[in-house]
């Protein structure tokens, strides 16, 4: 077999490979930590570029494992971000332009847009500029996950597909912390792929609710149902191996909503969270360690968080407006310490400085009353979108999404209790999950619009075929 005359170039081709693997093979020699990450990096490249909505699955589970996995130093979150916006421009420069639709539907992209354009301009008025640059590095390419999932997500496969990827990066996460008990605090707890114990423990939350959705939607598929039915009981039992009291206020969270989301399904789901529940009175009056029961109970100002707290109110109350400017709260709290009141844990703020331990606080902090308006704007507008989602799809008779979006809406309400204990504003796991709902919405518009009769009776769809 010959090479085609008009494509001279492939006769390069051959060369290219042999000099890439001898390149590879010195990039392993000197650090095999960093070929496997350029190896990774090469594959996730190739992959992402030509199909956005494989890449955008693969990044969903990346982000729970992106503390362990090898990658020579390089960060291979923020790479495959930047990879998956690169993928959505080729998308939408050669193919339908879907976002447009999530710009006319409910002016998201414009709150996104205000909200980074204010991190933007918080290093005017922060104390080190140069940390407000580094935050808006971390919220821009977040915010852009709305447009790459908006283009992503335009089948039911497809919103399977990135809801399935979420659960697997949950239940990686628990299998992990198993499987690799290592940096374990003197509790014993559980501290998974995330290196810490509360962060994991939010993970497990949203994969709590994720796995009792697909459990529930996954009829007809005995494989798929079987495996988010196992990734229930994997995910809470991890939950309470890391013994985190916002991961467990999180998972109550979770359970409550998933009654009340649950519609005309609220029987077995009511049994299966009173089901959770015992399972949870027993483990921890009869199995769990008595050192986490002792931290679990401890009243010991939440392991100094109540001090950050303390501080962090002071910022906003020097700052109401403006904020000491993003990503400064930790730099900024030591100037906050001298004040009337007592500070049980100052070495948190002086020795060891903290992020707040709770977003809400912390973006208020940071971005003043206008930032945390904006972010709580970009919230609501999620979960409203989620919420119209499932009607939608409940009223055109599409039962597997309709349990979709509200097993994404619990997973988003466990989330956000969980951000009352941590500072996760940069989270993809959150960005994921928001980006979601306007997603979910846009395909219900979609089948609503083909269930709709036109004039004549016939629905669009029928009609454009005649």
């Amino acid at each position: 077999m010959t090479l085609r005359a008009d494509r001279p170039y492939l006769r390069l081709l051959p060369a290219a490979i042999a000099a890439s693997a001898v390149l590879l093979g010195a990039v392993a020699g000197y650090d095999p930590r960093l070929a496997l990450g350029v190896v990774f990096g090469a594959s996730f490249a190739f992959l992402v570029l030509s199909n956005l909505t494989a890449g955008a699955c693969v990044f969903a589970v990346l982000t729970f494992l992106d503390e362990v996995l090898p990658s020579g130093g390089l960060p291979l979150t923020k790479l495959a971000g930047l990879l998956l916006i690169v993928s959505w421009l080729a998308t939408i420069t050669v193919g339908e332009n879907r976002n447009r639709r999530l710009l006319e539907s409910n002016g998201l992209l414009f709150l996104l847009l205000l909200f980074v354009l204010w991190v933007g301009i918080s290093p005017l008025w922060a104390v080190d500029p140069g940390e407000a640059v580094g935050a808006l590095t971390r919220y821009a390419p977040n915010a852009a996950l709305f447009l790459v999932v908006y283009a992503a997500v335009r089948t039911r496969t497809q919103a399977l597909w990135l809801t399935g990827a979420l659960l697997l990066g949950s239940v990686l996460a628990a299998l992990y912390g198993v499987a690799v008990p290592v940096e374990a605090d003197v509790e014993g707890r559980l501290s998974g792929s995330f290196g810490n114990a509360n962060d994991t423990a939010t993970a497990l939350a949203i994969g709590v609710a994720l796995a009792g959705g697909l459990a529930f939607a996954l009829r007809g598929r005995p494989w798929l149902q079987f495996g988010a039915t196992l990734g229930v009981p994997l995910c809470t039992v991890a939950l309470f191996l890391t013994v985190s009291r916002g991961g467990i206020v999180a998972l109550i969270a979770v359970l409550v909503a998933g009654v009340l989301a649950a519609g005309s399904r609220r029987g077995p789901v009511t049994v299966a969270v009173v089901l959770s529940a015992i399972a949870a009175v027993v483990y921890f009056s009869s199995f769990a360690d008595s050192r986490a029961r002792e931290h679990l109970l401890a009243p010991d100002g939440g392991t100094g968080r109540t001090d950050i707290w303390k501080v962090g109110w002071r910022m906003v109350e020097a700052n109401p407006v403006l904020g000491v400017g993003a990503g400064n709260f930790a730099g900024s709290s030591v100037h906050y310490l001298l004040e009337p009141g007592a500070i049980a844990r100052p070495d948190f703020i002086v020795d060891d400085p903290k992020v707040a331990h709770n977003t809400y606080l912390e973006v208020l902090a940071e971005l003043g009353v206008v930032g945390l308006t904006l972010f709580l704007a970009i919230v609501f507008a999620a979960v409203a979108a989620l919420v119209r989602a499932a009607r939608t799809f409940a009223a055109v008779g599409d039962r597997e999404l309709d349990i979709l979006s509200r097993a994404v809406l619990v997973a988003l309400v466990g989330f956000l209790t969980a951000a009352l204990f941590g500072s996760r504003e940069f989270s993809n796991q959150l960005w994921l999950l928001l980006s979601l709902g306007p997603a979910l919405l846009g395909l219900a518009r979609t089948q609503l619009s083909a269930a709709e009769p036109t004039v004549d009776g016939r629905s669009p769809g029928e009609a454009r075929s005649a």
